[in-house]
């Protein structure tokens, strides 16, 4: 089974909300285990796994949901946010889905466990054709929601390994305002050069910021580097909206795209998310409930080291628990694992109760990096970008 529709992202635009959303939606089937899959961000995983095991490990348990013998299989979690950490009062009041319990999904055949996969029967040519099809009490259209899939060769492969009529959802910000969000998310993550969290710490998020910003964007070889390195300079690769998207539209019709707007999804949450659920051909469920708001830029890093120490704790976390599959296999292992991880967030990082504004000399900064983009991205939507987009304050 393959998803019949991807949020491609992008990062810090709502696709966390969104998630949480359709996790509530008894029509839409999600990645098991793993909310953003790093299958198609790491270009060895997509040429040593197979497009077979993309298949079985995310989507492994569809026909028995689909004949009614299971629901959606309950996510790991995404653990940069602490969304695993259920004992995390205050990340449970910010996401309510975070920690649904999936207890139907908890029995699954113990030898394709051991495998690491899920060996259910195919999917006829049918069921291919139409994920709505019922064959039971339930109708399901499965999808990945990945803010992650605009770095480098993503869009190749998902455009290799998908039919052209696969639905994509881009969810876009404003590219300064998003920017700003992205720094102090991955302040605290190790995604960030140590010089950048030291002088955040000393000086402050507005002031950190904008000297972060300056040593790239004032630097010619380092701008030129932006889409050529992505994961390097991903406070900056990620705002280049009509760059990734026309990387897309090599494989995938316009038509097939949709185009949401950050700000109009805030403003109204439940009208935006009902129309990107006509977009999918998704039947409304009433089970569903507006506003949820999953914000999970809530801590920071108590040293400069500190993030190193948990970005190696992230690479452990994905390999054993995504691509090894140990969660299932090894429940107890993955307990002691989260309760380590739990433990070196709780001492490594605090609370990030503030709320400095972005610098208007850095925004004017970033709007005139972004400016090409912000017109063509215009052009793509056809439409009016949202008011706050390139404001000069």
């Amino acid at each position: 089974m393959e998803p019949s529709f991807i949020c491609i992202g992008f990062q810090k635009c709502g696709t966390t909300s969104l998630y949480d959303l359709f996790k509530k939606n008894r029509h839409v089937y999600l990645t098991e285990d793993v909310k953003e899959p790093m299958f198609y961000r790491v270009p060895f995983m997509r040429w040593f796994f197979g497009r077979r095991w993309y298949c079985q490990r995310y989507f492994g348990h569809y026909v028995d949901a689909v004949l009614g013998g299971t629901d959606n299989a309950c996510e790991v979690g995404l653990i940069t946010g602490r969304r695993g950490h259920t004992n995390d009062a205050q990340a449970l009041s910010d996401s309510p889905t975070a920690a649904k319990a999936c207890p139907q999904n908890a029995s699954v055949d113990t030898a394709a466990d051991a495998a690491g996969i899920c060996q259910d029967p195919p999917l006829s040519e049918k069921q291919h054709q139409n994920p709505l099809s019922s064959t039971g009490r339930h109708k399901l259209i499965a999808g990945e929601i990945n803010a992650g899939l605009g770095y480098r060769n993503c869009a190749k492969w998902i455009g290799k390994d998908f039919a052209p009529n696969t639905k994509l959802i881009f969810m876009m910000r404003d590219p300064a305002d998003r920017c700003y969000s992205a720094y102090k998310y991955f302040l605290a993550l190790g995604f960030l050069p140590v010089s950048a969290v030291s002088y955040d710490l000393k000086h402050g998020h507005a002031d950190g910021f904008d000297h972060y910003v300056r040593s790239v964007l004032c630097h010619k070889e380092c701008r030129r580097d932006i889409m050529k390195k992505r994961f390097k300079y991903m406070c900056f690769s990620q705002g280049n909206y009509a760059t990734l998207i026309g990387e897309y539209l090599r494989y995938f019709p316009r038509s097939n795209m949709k185009l949401v707007f950050f700000e109009d999804f805030v403003s109204d949450q439940e009208t935006v998310t009902k129309d990107i659920m006509r977009f999918l051909g998704i039947p409304e469920d009433p089970d569903m409930v507006f506003p949820v708001k999953s914000n999970e830029t809530n801590f920071k890093a108590v040293a400069s080291i500190s993030p190193l120490i948990l970005k190696i704790m992230q690479a452990l976390y994905y390999f054993f628990f995504e691509f090894l599959s140990l969660g299932r296999r090894c429940p107890g292992f993955f307990k002691g694992f989260m309760s380590i991880y739990d433990w070196s967030m709780d001492h490594l990082t605090r609370p990030d109760t503030g709320n400095e504004k972005m610098l208007p000399e850095t925004r004017k900064l970033l709007n005139r990096y972004y400016r090409r983009q912000m017109k063509q991205v215009e052009d793509l939507a056809g439409c009016p970008l949202p008011e706050r987009w390139g404001r000069a304050q």
